[in-house]
């Protein structure tokens, strides 16, 4: 599929999708350069490209396929190029892999703190709202302080993670908060993952390809909102930061 392609796809348009879950499916690591370079891409081309999957199950593909090799993952989180939803994905297979016991948690606390202390930017603030989200699903006792200093400089979106969330799961314990960091777990079988597509349910195909004809003929013109547009909800932010989620 060429860049920049519209979201909506053919069955043989989603054939590289059926690739990236399989590969996960069978943890194959030679792909992970080829992801790593695909969607460290800028802009929004992982997008066009792969559409939800950036922000449904990236993180649990990368996590898949990356053996023990996490450099490249924390060269998209520090890479200002590459999507910031990308970069938060990345996030989450740090957290992801720690719960898996695939990772030592202590080094991955040490890195958090690393991107603290300059090697993230101040001002990406649904970056360090990702931040904060994956430091509480390492239970994050020893990075309280940094948390704090975050909360006070402004950079955390509290609409989605406050400090009375900080605070609740630390009285749950460090078990409970590894647990939520490998949510979904590993991907074990690509047709169940993909069956709940619209794109693969007949009636929710038709209705797609149906829609913009019953929209032209009353004289209605569909509008699609941007990912960088203002969202139609009214919150001031643009639609990614919001309802876009």
């Amino acid at each position: 599929m060429p860049l920049g392609a519209s979201a909506t796809r053919t069955d043989g348009a989603m054939l590289h999708m059926y690739a990236m879950y399989l590969l996960a499916q069978f943890r194959e690591r030679a792909a992970y350069p080829m992801l790593v370079k695909l969607f460290s891409v800028p802009g929004e081309v992982c997008f066009d490209l792969t559409g939800n999957l950036v922000t449904e199950d990236l993180d649990r593909i990368l996590a898949a396929v990356c053996g023990e090799d996490v450099d490249p993952i924390k060269g998209m989180i520090e890479n200002r190029d590459v999507n910031e939803y990308v970069r938060s994905a990345c996030l989450r297979v740090l957290v992801m892999l720690v719960a898996r016991r695939e990772l030592e948690r202590a080094s991955v606390v040490a890195y958090f703190r690393s991107l603290f202390n300059g090697k993230l930017e101040p001002e990406a603030d649904f970056l360090w709202t990702s931040l904060v989200s994956a430091w509480c699903d390492l239970y994050p006792e020893e990075l309280l302080p940094d948390i704090e200093r975050a909360f006070d400089a402004g950079l955390v979106d509290t609409s989605f993670v406050g400090r009375e969330s900080v605070a609740r799961l630390m009285s749950e314990g460090i078990e409970q908060a590894l647990r939520s960091g490998d949510r979904k777990g590993p991907i074990e079988d690509t047709v169940s993952e993909m069956s709940w597509w619209a794109c693969f349910r007949e009636d929710d195909r038709k209705a797609a390809h149906e829609a913009p004809r019953i929209a032209h003929g009353a004289g209605v013109r569909a509008v699609k909102v941007g990912r960088n547009e203002p969202c139609p909800c009214g919150s001031g932010k643009k639609f990614k930061k919001c309802c876009g989620r």
